[in-house]
């Protein structure tokens, strides 16, 4: 979203609840670990064969471990083969998985939490948060009001990000944490501001607690770049997931909007069986759309995008829009049938008091809650960006309707 925040404070970062539909099965090895972690994901194994919930319907779900790291090592392998079976066929119980989902506290006092683009991921014991800036530093909660400050995703930014811009661009932008393949995956870009000469990139870690055994970032290169000679731009990527448990990458800025590529859930980088590149939505003549995020309900898609200016504190006009589809590659419509790709979309946010400019965010599945995790500009603090969550619920017609925010 050419979202460079020279303002960005603390370099934090937000993570969408865990880019997953929810659909798919929870991942074994993942339960594993978040089990030694204790409190852990469906069936922490003790041993090698790890026990993650399968995929598919009812059976699917995720459970929640003792506090042992061992507890429900044998119980879990067992649930992992049943659920396995009765899921969809051939569904890895490490792809696309949502990690159950985290504890949803409201309060009805302000809390200010600095962040920009967040996204955000239950990973069985704690939400982890990401967001813009910096070398990709995070925060991890237990109740999403009290918020540690963790480790960062990169020591430095990485050469090849440098090499490729012809510049180092001194900050990492809106990170995405997804799960599948039994790995945390970071999708963040490299740009500058206005330029679409950008990069996205890749880091992998099986978990994200510092403190866990076979905690690594591994940094797996470039996924997309974008050239001054194209007519799209490689940042704000977000994975979302078929119903099949395959994982897809949306990414846009300006130019001609928001753009999807099917990706390999083996090495999270872009299907080469699949090299098609499909057009989601836009807005004519470069204008302002980014920070894509798709989540699935009920046969339906939605895309969620944010429209006009960010980045200008209390001058920003960011709004937050959704449009929806049969199919995750569209086309995505607004509610009479107009195709998002010639402009059409519904509101769903805008300015309101304080709350200046709410979008660049993540819609995401934790557990059976659907959220929309996002930042605005504190009209009463100069104009400096800060965290807010909404559950997402859907009317009697399967459109998304945002609740009050969990903290004010």
């Amino acid at each position: 979203m050419n979202r460079r925040v020279a303002i960005l404070l603390l370099s934090v970062v937000l993570a969408g609840c865990g880019s997953g539909h929810g659909d798919a099965g929870v991942g074994g090895a993942a339960g594993a670990q978040a089990g030694a972690a204790g409190g852990a994901v469906a069936g922490a194994a003790g041993g090698g064969a790890a026990g993650g919930v399968g995929g598919g319907g009812a059976a699917g779900r995720v459970g929640v471990g003792g506090g042992n790291a061992g507890a429900g090592g044998a119980a879990g392998g067992a649930a992992s083969v049943a659920g396995a079976a009765g899921g969809a066929a051939g569904r890895d119980a490490c792809a696309a998985s949502a990690l159950a989902g985290g504890p949803l506290v409201s309060i009805p006092s302000h809390l200010d939490f600095p962040v920009h683009d967040p996204s955000m991921i239950w990973d069985g014991t704690r939400y982890y948060l990401f967001g813009t800036g910096g070398t990709l530093s995070f925060r991890s909660s237990l109740n999403l009001v009290q918020w540690a400050y963790g480790q960062s995703v990169f020591s430095e930014i990485p050469a090849w990000v440098t090499t490729a811009l012809g510049a180092n661009p001194g900050d990492l932008w809106a990170p995405d944490i997804s799960y599948f393949n039994c790995q945390f995956h970071v999708y963040y870009a490299g740009s500058t501001f206005g330029s679409n000469t950008s990069v996205i990139g890749l880091a992998t870690s099986p978990v994200l607690n510092p403190d866990q055994a076979g905690y690594k970032w591994t940094d797996q290169g470039m996924v997309v770049q974008s050239t001054s000679s194209d007519n799209f731009n490689a940042i704000d990527p977000n994975v979302a997931f078929d119903q099949n448990g395959a994982p897809w990458l949306a990414f846009g800025s300006f130019w001609t909007g928001i753009k999807l590529r099917q990706l390999d859930p083996a090495t999270g980088k872009l299907s080469t069986s699949n090299p098609m590149t499909y057009s989601l939505a836009g807005r004519g003549n470069g204008g302002a759309i980014e920070a894509a995020s798709i989540v699935s309900h009920n046969g339906f898609y939605y895309l969620f995008v944010s429209f006009d200016a960010c980045c200008k504190g209390v001058d920003s006009t960011y709004r937050t829009m959704v449009g929806r589809a049969s199919a995750i590659t569209g086309p995505y419509t607004d509610k009479a049938g107009k195709n998002m790709t010639s402009g059409a979309a519904e509101q769903l946010l805008a300015s309101s008091g304080r709350y200046i400019g709410p979008g660049g965010g993540t819609a995401c599945k934790d557990g059976d809650n659907y959220l929309y995790v996002y930042h605005y500009y504190d009209g009463d603090d100069n104009g400096a960006s800060k965290l807010a969550i909404r559950p997402i619920a859907f009317d009697s017609t399967d459109w998304p309707v945002l609740g009050d925010m969990l903290f004010q």
